[in-house]
C-alpha cells in the first residue's frame, strides 16, 4: 500500500498529488470514509509510481556561477558575481549581480523575483494574443495571477481569474500558449469532455504536440 498524507477539508471530491520530493498527498472531504480513500489511492498506484519516477528524474536547479538555467526552452549559463542587485539576459548567459554571490539562497531569490516580472509580461502577452475569439463570444477577459504550483500548469476560477504556473517560463512559448488556450477554453467548457476537446482542436489544432513539450524534464527550483 502506498504511503500518503491525508488532508481533510470542506472539499467535495478526492484529489491526489505527488509532490516534487515524491511524497503523496490525498485531499479528501471531511466525512469521506477511510476505506474510500484507501481504495482511491490503490486504484491510482500505477499513476503514482509514474509521477514519482518523473519527479526523481527532474534535474534540480543550482544557483551558483556556471550552473545551467532554462529560460523559455533555451539553456543559459548563470553568470553570478557581486554587485548591486540586478538580473538580465546577455547572450547565452543569465547575468546575476547580488551582494553575496556565494549564497545560493540570495541568488535564487534575485532570479525568482526577476522571473515573476518576466512571467507576468509573457503570460499577459499570450492571453492578449489568444483572447480575441473568446471576447467575440461575449466573455470577459480573466484576470491573471502568477503562482508557484506543484501539480498544475494552470487553472481557471469561477471568480474570473486565470492562474498560471511560474514554471511555465522555463518551457518554450508554444507550451505556454497551449496552457493559456486550455484555460481559456474552460470559459466555455468547465470539464474535459468531448466538447472541450473539440474546441481545443478548433482553436489550436496542434495542441497535443504542444502539450508534449511539458513532459520534457526541466530544471526546477
Amino acid at each position: 500500500m502506498t504511503d500518503y498524507e491525508l488532508i481533510r477539508s470542506k472539499r467535495r471530491s478526492l484529489e491526489l498529488r505527488v509532490l516534487e520530493d515524491g511524497r503523496v498527498q490525498v485531499r479528501a472531504p471531511q466525512q469521506a470514509p477511510l476505506r474510500m480513500v484507501q481504495a482511491f489511492v490503490a486504484s491510482r498506484s500505477q499513476w503514482i509510481a509514474a509521477q514519482q519516477e518523473r519527479q526523481a528524474q527532474r534535474p534540480r536547479q543550482r544557483w551558483h556561477d556556471g550552473a545551467a538555467f532554462v529560460l523559455r526552452g533555451k539553456t543559459l549559463s548563470l553568470d553570478v558575481s557581486e554587485g548591486a542587485t540586478r538580473v538580465f539576459v546577455s547572450g547565452g548567459y543569465l547575468t546575476v549581480r547580488v551582494g553575496d554571490s556565494d549564497q545560493e539562497s540570495i541568488v535564487k531569490m534575485a532570479v525568482q523575483n526577476w522571473l515573476r516580472k518576466q512571467a507576468r509580461a509573457a503570460f499577459e502577452d499570450s492571453i492578449e494574443r489568444q483572447f480575441d475569439w473568446f471576447a467575440a463570444e461575449g466573455f470577459s477577459r480573466p484576470v491573471l495571477r502568477v503562482k508557484s504550483m506543484r501539480t498544475r500548469w494552470g487553472s481557471l476560477s469561477a471568480r474570473g481569474y486565470i492562474n498560471l504556473n511560474l514554471a511555465l517560463l522555463h518551457y518554450p512559448p508554444k507550451a505556454l500558449d497551449y496552457v493559456v488556450m486550455h484555460e481559456l477554453c474552460h470559459l466555455i467548457h468547465m470539464n474535459h469532455g468531448p466538447g472541450f476537446h473539440a474546441l481545443m482542436d478548433a482553436r489550436m489544432p496542434d495542441w497535443r504536440q504542444r502539450k508534449n513539450l511539458l513532459d520534457q524534464p526541466c530544471y526546477q527550483p
